[in-house]
């Protein structure tokens, strides 16, 4: 007996079936994959956080944000406060091919036997955000966020406009994050240096530490590529830190902003060691109260 086929409608309502259950997984399966991102960027930055605070333990202060040359207070050249952590995150290789009395893109050869610019040239899995879609060669998707400063113009208009309460502090011109630089400022003529955990008087839970702000040396805004021209973006490079100067506070551009390409947020690690994604819907007064380290501006619980 001959075997009967499917008909050209049947295979039509089959395939068309597939595609709406594809259409339907879609979704769900690049929501799984994005979750299991963002916690590995999570994972990361709770890497960072805890070495940080082991730094903190063998040191009395916190890693600097970055160093200056240009203070005999210190024997350290230009460089990016995660190098003084490399240590503490199984990267005593790398971190003993350096020299820190020399800037760290120095291209003379150390007692290593290998210059600072070449060792540097080393690529640092828990450095990475794994939901950047650019992803370039020594970068760091963390950063230090030092100040947030309030003479901007549209920070200014959100403290105007009684969306950030202003707050008390020893510069009128910015707000100070957890951590600080080790430098002579020739704006301020003074003396920024490391600061330890007792000075932390907003409780290590309320503090923010480390922040994203990934996608480096490429330029996104709202999502959307530009260029290539943020600097900074190597995690070596002193330039690595930034300041706050835009408003939305978060995910407005990551040309030296806090800029995560997760879903409408950011993760921040905190002073205690957690890490707390922070959405973009977030209050912005909480957020602030959550940035400063000393303002006495308590949060709660809520964000």
């Amino acid at each position: 007996m001959k075997r009967k086929g499917f008909t050209l409608v049947e295979l039509l309502v089959v395939i068309a079936i597939i595609g709406m259950l594809v259409g339907l997984l879609l979704p769900a399966v690049q929501q799984a994959r994005e979750a299991a991102r963002r916690m590995s960027c999570s994972s990361n930055m709770r890497q960072l956080a805890l070495a940080m605070l082991n730094y903190e333990v063998s040191h009395r202060t916190l890693p600097p944000a970055y160093t200056r040359g240009n203070t005999n207070n210190h024997s350290y050249a230009d460089w990016n406060g995660l190098v003084f952590i490399l240590p503490q995150i199984e990267q005593q290789a790398v971190y003993d091919q350096l020299d820190l009395s020399k800037d760290w893109n120095d291209t003379s050869v150390n007692t290593s036997g290998i210059s600072n610019k070449s060792a540097v040239e080393t690529d640092i899995a828990p450095f990475r955000c794994p939901t950047t879609p650019h992803q370039h060669s020594y970068i760091s998707d963390y950063a230090a966020d030092t100040l947030l400063c309030v003479a901007y113009a549209s920070v200014k208009k959100a403290i105007d406009e009684g969306l950030i309460k202003n707050r008390p502090s020893e510069h009128k011109e910015y707000w100070e994050s957890a951590l600080s630089p080790w430098y002579l400022s020739p704006d301020f003529g003074e003396l920024r240096r490391p600061r330890s955990m007792a000075e932390i008087r907003d409780g290590t839970s309320q503090s923010m530490l480390y922040f994203e702000d990934a996608g480096r040396p490429s330029e996104y805004r709202a999502g959307e590529y530009l260029s290539e021209n943020c600097e900074g973006s190597q995690w070596a490079d002193y330039l690595a830190y930034y300041d706050t100067n835009e408003f939305p506070l978060q995910n407005y551009c990551n040309n030296n902003e806090t800029y995560s390409f997760h879903n409408s947020g950011c993760n921040h690690s905190f002073c205690d060691g957690s890490v707390h994604f922070i959405s973009d819907s977030t209050d912005p007064d909480v957020y602030v109260s959550l940035f400063t380290y000393k303002a006495g501006d308590l949060s709660g619980s809520d964000w």
